[in-house]
């Protein structure tokens, strides 16, 4: 017993000695042991995060992956821990199930539509230091990375993805920077199965229209996190968009026999975009570094003359950096086609 003791002592004055203290972006300063092998996410756009940094220091997910998601996921994701959800739909996690795999740090999400005393108290409840991020927005993301590399030991990882983001970020803003107004494609993002859910022009979940130069039609105020702000197809047709951009592989099939769809020069024009979702939703559910790929796609199909992209050889490559797997495995004509689903 003596000794057990000696080494558990042993193990703590150790872990103390390697600590480092992390800033998070909310300004607090936080003491992280030294190494860290099991984060705990307590939001949905943590998960993939953590994944492109170190898939097995992600100790549970949110969400369950669908079949074909793994052919772009490590094996081990086939047996993680589903948990519920503090944010977004879904039930609520269940605090003793995380206990028991023993997380080492948890990391939350910092946003006006959480209530940060419930993360901080799951911090406190769940006995490990706790981060919490910015993650809202694709700008957002580099310093994110390089946050969560440095308490993670994944310091030279979270550089080389932070470096990726910044760079498609300048170069797709340097591509659409000239664009007149008048000029810009004016995008209606189309939600559900009946695609008359939508986000307004604030709404993370839509940020991509914005950020490959497009114009979000729906200009209004987002008053819940989940977004899905329902809207009428008269209202729609008003608005006449040049391109509807959707996540609902049904739908965009929907569209093209609905005569009332028919009426949209989106529609009449074959401009209805279907965004890929594999194995992350490129779009924003949950936000994630998928946008990175999302702003260029979406750049490129709205301005092609303005944005010179290959997807053929883009998409592998941005698969083999930000999910560790052989360009040869992607199989990019089914991802941009939603086949695999």
């Amino acid at each position: 017993m003596r000794q057990t003791l000696l080494v558990s002592a042993l193990l703590a004055v150790t872990s103390a000695v390697n600590a480092i203290e992390i800033t998070d972006m909310t300004g607090r300063r936080v003491m992280i042991p030294a190494p860290i092998e099991r984060v705990f996410p307590a939001a949905p756009p943590v998960v993939p995060l953590l994944y492109a940094l170190n898939p097995n220091k992600l100790m549970a997910i949110h969400f369950a992956f669908r079949p074909d998601d793994f052919n772009y996921l490590v094996p081990s994701m086939r047996d993680a821990m589903i948990i519920g959800r503090y944010t977004g739909e879904g039930p609520p996690p269940r605090l003793d199930q995380i206990m028991q795999a023993k997380p080492q740090l948890t990391i939350g999400w910092e946003l006006p539509f959480i209530d940060r005393q419930r993360v901080l108290d799951t911090f406190q409840w769940l006995q490990t230091p706790g981060l919490l991020l910015h993650l809202d927005s694709l700008t957002d993301y580099p310093a994110a990375l390089e946050l969560v590399g440095n308490a993670i030991g994944e310091t030279a990882r979270a550089q080389q993805l932070s470096r990726y983001i910044r760079d498609a970020i300048t170069r797709v803003e340097r591509a659409v920077a000239d664009i007149p107004a008048a000029e810009r494609q004016r995008v209606y993002f189309a939600e559900g199965t009946n695609g008359l859910m939508t986000e307004c022009a604030d709404s993370f979940h839509a940020e991509v229209i914005q950020l490959a130069g497009g114009v979000n039609v729906m200009d209004c105020k987002t008053k819940m996190m989940c977004g899905h702000q329902p809207v009428k197809l008269a209202d729609i047709q008003a608005l006449d968009p040049d391109v509807i951009l959707t996540d609902q592989p049904d739908f965009a099939q929907h569209v093209k026999t609905d005569a009332a769809w028919q009426q949209l020069r989106a529609v009449r024009n074959n401009r209805v975009l279907l965004a890929p979702n594999t194995p992350f939703n490129w779009l924003g559910r949950p936000p994630s570094f998928m946008r990175a790929i999302a702003m260029q796609w979406l750049a490129h199909e709205l301005y092609p003359t303005h944005f010179n992209w290959n997807a053929q050889r883009e998409i592998p490559a941005f698969y083999a950096l930000f999910l560790g797997i052989k360009p040869e495995q992607v199989n990019t004509a089914a991802i941009l086609s939603q086949s695999a689903h």
